[in-house]
């Protein structure tokens, strides 16, 4: 199989977010015992109940949701690469990218400071919250609790076949080289899948939301929000600075769908018929076209 080199160490960079946050999750061994005793089971690992030590507290909620949306910006605006969790980051979008993740960490920050200025009060609610199963010493002190809030991102180059300086004789330095050029076009060409399927899939569900159904000789049009086009042209510009290998059928594609969108608005779609037709037939005709 042939492999295509891409010299990506020069239009991109891999990037890592890792966030941990506190789960206040506690194996209730007593309540546990008493499940499988109650059940008459007899493995003693027949069942496991943990307990929520801040039930009914929506106060780390808020704090998951925001590492949610972190990730949902990672994943939009990079493409996979490994499964250790690196992606790939066209060094186009660096400064916007890290000045918007540092905007992330402040908002996290924020928000742990908070949580660890309320967190003793919330343990004297959960006494009554938890009745029985509340016991003190299974909260960590507000000092330590602080440190289980962690918000990371690191950068690092793509790796080359030509980074190999170890002494392990020509021919094995060239097999390496070469099993990292296979490598590195497989998770190329895996990533290229990935934005290639973002566009596609957008591009059905416009398809599918903007169709027009006669039921019983009456016009029914689909609902939709507003994101089917304003979703659509974010997309437009993600795809554009994801496309890394310069793939002219997908630049070909996001450029058309661009360009059939500039000066559409979601209104229009729903209240005009002629519009939406137009656009529901060319966006048909970009997915034939493109095989998506």
């Amino acid at each position: 199989m042939k492999t295509t080199r891409y010299n990506l160490d020069t239009c991109a960079m891999l990037v890592e977010f890792n966030a941990s946050v506190w789960t206040a999750r506690k194996l209730d061994k007593g309540t546990t015992d008493e499940v499988i005793s109650t059940k008459s089971a007899k493995a003693k690992d027949a069942a496991r109940v943990n307990k929520n030590l801040l039930a009914g507290r929506p106060e780390l909620d808020v704090i998951n949701q925001q590492v949610g949306k972190v990730r949902t910006f990672v994943y939009d605006n990079t493409l996979p690469w490994s499964d250790s969790g690196l992606r790939l980051l066209p060094t186009v979008n660096f400064m916007a990218f890290t000045a918007r993740m540092n905007e992330y960490e402040e908002e996290f920050n924020t928000l742990v400071d908070k949580f660890v200025d309320v967190y003793p009060t919330l343990i004297t609610a959960q006494a009554m919250a938890l009745g029985d199963m509340f016991k003190r010493d299974e909260y960590p002190t507000a000092k330590a609790i602080a440190d289980k809030f962690r918000f990371r991102v690191g950068y690092m180059p793509v790796p080359t076949a030509g980074d190999f300086r170890v002494d392990v004789g020509n021919a094995a330095q060239q097999e390496l080289r070469q099993q990292l050029e296979r490598l590195q076009s497989e998770r190329v060409e895996t990533a290229m899948a990935d934005v290639r399927a973002r566009l596609g899939d957008h591009l059905k569900r416009m398809s599918d939301r903007l169709a027009v159904d006669v039921i019983n000789g009456e016009v029914k049009t689909r609902r939709f929000h507003d994101s089917l086009v304003t979703g659509a042209l974010e997309l437009c510009e993600i795809v554009k600075s994801l496309n890394v290998v310069g793939d002219e059928n997908l630049e070909d594609t996001r450029r058309s769908l661009a360009n059939l969108l500039s000066g559409v608005d979601a209104d229009e779609l729903r209240k005009n018929m002629e519009v939406r037709t137009d656009v529901r037939a060319q966006v048909e005709q970009l997915l034939d076209k493109f095989s998506f």
